[in-house]
């Protein structure tokens, strides 16, 4: 499928970011420990609907970014990426199994066996960059996209790779009985769920110390 034009960061976001977002806007997270790690590591604790207010927010900060391009300043907003947009910037268009390849390597990654037992700095294993520039995308933190799962934990009624439904299947005001996606394994899930393929479904509401998020810029 042709997923269009977008743009995905780099890292995920951090504390010290999702700070400045609270602190701006007022926003009240669901969980204030979401706040209380170390500034250069992901946020973690943050439902699917603090990681989209501050997706709306950074949307009207557009403007006021040092070095971001004119022509992305309007006519563009933040969001959470597609799990196919994930996958597409996670893996490349060669199919690798993880961002640096088919085989894979704890000294790339931050995952049970790398031995951490925590989140880590973004960035903090440039070895394990993907071929569009990602880092973090296999381990550290679980990170949520904008698709929708199904309500059933066992049973995806928003199966993969994309077949029909697309406009259904990315739904920002569907129900929170509907499980968002969440891509990319984190810091306590052995490697086969730091595949770039791996996909899970958790409720939007709850929260957890080893889910976050990273944002993408699409046209409006």
């Amino acid at each position: 499928m042709e997923l269009g034009e977008y743009y995905i960061a780099r890292y995920p976001v951090t504390v010290a970011q999702f700070k400045a977002f609270v602190d701006s806007s007022k926003y009240k997270p669901q969980d204030p420990s979401s706040l209380g790690g170390l500034p250069n590591h992901p946020v973690v604790n943050v439902t699917w609907y603090d990681a989209l207010a501050y997706c709306d927010w950074l949307t009207t900060q557009l403007p006021n970014l040092p070095h971001l391009p004119a022509e992305l300043c309007r006519g563009w907003r933040v969001t959470l990426p597609s799990e196919a947009e994930w996958e597409r910037a996670a893996r490349g268009t060669d199919g690798r199994i993880y961002p640096w390849g088919n085989e894979f390597d704890p000294n790339k990654a931050n995952v049970d066996v790398t031995g951490i037992g925590g989140t880590s700095a973004v960035g903090c294993f440039p070895a394990g960059v993907s071929p569009e520039g990602l880092l973090d995308a296999s381990g550290n933190v679980w990170e949520w996209t904008r698709s929708l799962w199904g309500k059933d934990s066992s049973e995806p009624e928003f199966t993969y790779p994309y077949s029909d439904r697309l406009q259904e299947r990315e739904n920002l005001k569907a129900g929170r009985e509907i499980r968002r996606v969440l891509r990319g394994g984190s810091w306590n899930n052995e490697s086969r769920s730091a595949r770039c393929a791996y996909r899970y479904g958790f409720n939007p509401d709850l929260r957890g110390y080893y889910r976050g998020f990273r944002v993408s810029l699409s046209p409006l």
